[in-house]
């Protein structure tokens, strides 16, 4: 035996895959495997097929950087630590795995895009090999593999969207050869991996990313923002305060929709003896409404994994789109001579977050009124949006886009939603400054009338908007697209949808709550 070979049984040592659950707090994985295990290696790899996909972008980067980092440093605290790597999955496992022999391996069950399930599927196959056992526990209410409707079947009748939520452990049963672990890499070397990411800097515009800052986004959420939650998170200048802002922290684990839950009926149990409670009963309520839409649009990438590429109702994968690369250039710029639309995306660009309306209306602007496939838009979106959650975005873009058939068509107004939402012009003057010394009714009407030193309106959106129309419209008046508008609902739609038969087959009004303040 050599003198450095490690004498512990792999059957006593865990890695913990690290996936998107930086957190030590609830977190399955890390929990179950102290319990189960005498020895727990935490272990990341930064995948250079993840990182360099069209989804992936530099805002995503930063927020599994800072997240990891803050997750080092919480392990370090309690006498543990991580290890960190740069290459794929499996090669990196099977170097850990020659230094460091182990018997079990826990990550989080993911509902992530194609690249990812088949990289799962690459693991599992190593893993099968090498005799190692993979245990994914679940972090939220979606169901492996089903759709919406299996869902329903077999789901149980406790609370709704509850789960147990775990202590942190008292041990975390570091390895003895504690020099495994790994100092947190600096961000210049870690973007020099990435060719995709150039010399990019960390951006202070950028919402924290870390368990720490979840935990604080949660408390002022419940104990003072979130009394504006119901009214004021339809206006993109309140939603940046009046939102929870949780959704980044949900997307990347840094804080567990099971925590989240556990404090919302904490607050609310201190509401009951409040006899003012104000609006924070209804705001509460409209926040828990969106945590379960949350994981149903989840469940519709489980229950129809092609969607990343298919029409999730497939009658209108006929739908012809120009897909104009000039066009698709101004709109991601926020150049297209719409002020809201481009304040949108200015926004976007800088900040990583807008909120739901204004995300579905450059959606809809990009798909009814530049006609730009919703598959254009995928990648380009999802890199800019800090919350990149996979089976959200792609159900709000087909949603949007109006392909569903069991959803309303929602051609927006940029002009009618500036006057609604943003009526004394902050928003659009502070991130479109051409048109700071504009007028609001000037521009409201920035369509039919010339601003100085803004751009012209890329396209007439009434007649672009009715040519999109007319096109889906006639798909689904068709025989065909009628029964498949009813398989959509019943394996795809919400369980209240669903509940309301044909009397709603051409709705999904259910869904529409998502627009109500």
């Amino acid at each position: 035996m050599q003198a450095n070979q490690e004498v512990i049984s792999p059957k006593g040592r865990t890695v913990w895959w690290i996936k998107r659950d930086f957190r030590v707090t609830d977190n399955h994985c890390l929990y179950s495997s102290t319990q189960t295990s005498s020895e727990v290696i935490p272990f990341f790899c930064w995948e250079p097929s993840v990182i360099e996909s069209a989804d992936y972008g530099r805002f995503h980067l930063q927020a599994q950087w800072q997240a990891l980092r803050g997750l080092s440093a919480s392990l370090r605290k309690r006498g543990s630590g991580l290890v960190e790597r740069v290459g794929e999955v499996v090669e990196e496992l099977e170097a850990l795995f020659r230094a460091h022999p182990f018997a079990c391996l826990r990550s989080y069950q993911e509902t992530g895009n194609d690249l990812t399930f088949r990289r799962d599927l690459a693991v599992r196959a190593w893993c099968t090999r090498r005799g190692v056992k993979w245990i994914e526990p679940v972090g939220s209410t979606v169901v492996r593999g089903m759709s919406a409707e299996q869902k329903r079947k077999v789901l149980s009748k406790g609370p709704r969207g509850r789960m147990e939520v775990l202590p942190v452990p008292d041990d975390l049963c570091p390895p003895k050869k504690v020099s495994i672990f790994t100092e947190p890499m600096e961000w210049t070397r870690l973007c020099s991996f990435f060719p995709k990411m150039g010399k990019t800097s960390v951006s202070s515009s950028l919402q924290a990313i870390n368990e720490r800052s979840a935990w604080d986004v949660l408390g002022s959420f419940l104990t003072e923002r979130g009394a504006g939650y119901s009214g004021g998170i339809s206006s993109p200048n309140s939603a940046f305060t009046s939102g929870s802002r949780l959704s980044a922290h949900l997307a990347w684990g840094t804080i567990s929709a099971g925590s989240v839950f556990l404090a919302l009926d904490q607050r609310r149990e201190e509401l009951s003896s409040d006899p003012s409670p104000g609006p924070w009963k209804r705001s509460l309520r409209a926040f828990e409404s969106r945590l379960h839409w949350r994981d149903h649009f989840i469940q519709r990438l489980e229950g129809c994994p092609t969607m990343e590429f298919s029409a999730i109702n497939p009658i209108f994968n006929q739908v012809k789109y120009e897909d104009d690369s000039e066009m698709l250039a101004c709109w991601l710029a926020g150049k297209t001579g719409f002020p809201l639309i481009d304040a949108c995306m200015r926004c976007l660009q800088e900040t990583g977050f807008l909120n739901f309306r204004m995300r579905a209306m450059v959606v809809s602007f990009a798909c009814f009124g530049l006609h730009l496939s919703w598959r254009t838009i995928h990648g380009p979106l999802a890199q800019i949006f800090l919350d990149y959650e996979p089976g959200i975005h792609l159900s709000q873009l087909q949603m949007q886009a109006g392909i569903t058939g069991i959803n309303a068509i929602r051609v927006y107004s940029p002009a009618k939603q500036l006057l609604d939402q943003d009526a004394d012009c902050r928003f659009v003057k502070r991130w479109v400054p051409e048109l700071r010394n504009f007028k609001t009714v000037q521009i409201a009407h920035a369509e039919e009338i010339k601003l100085e030193g803004y751009p012209e309106p890329v396209v007439s959106l009434k007649e672009q908007a009715k040519k999109m129309k007319d096109q889906i419209f006639s798909i689904r008046k068709s025989t065909e697209a009628k029964e498949s508008n009813r398989q959509m609902l019943r394996k795809h739609g919400s369980a209240k949808s669903s509940s309301r038969g044909k009397k709603n087959q051409g709705g999904a009004k259910g869904q529409l709550a998502l627009f109500k303040d």
